[in-house]
């Protein structure tokens, strides 16, 4: 809430080069893209659970290491996406 409250009231102070607002972008974009991956994977080990019950500690270190790393990725582009606010 915070957050969404802030991107609307922030202006700008243009201390981002053209060079490093593309850098930015271009990790934000690869970050999504990152998530995008891992949350499918997460959804092929759930089936997984469910039709190999053998196996089914192995796959759910597998979803909560995919957890841990999209939350860490949506942290990052958080951060990115207030960084990019100044350019």
């Amino acid at each position: 809430m915070f957050r969404e409250f802030f991107k609307k009231n922030y202006k700008s102070r243009n201390l981002l080069s053209p060079e490093e607002v593309d850098e930015l972008e271009q990790e934000v974009k690869r970050l999504k893209e990152d998530v995008a991956v891992r949350e499918v994977q997460i959804i092929k080990f759930g089936r997984l659970i469910h039709e190999d019950p053998v196996n089914t500690n192995k796959y759910a270190k597998r979803i909560t290491i995919h957890n841990r790393i999209i939350n860490d990725n949506k942290q990052k582009i958080n951060e990115l996406e207030i960084k990019l606010l100044d350019k």
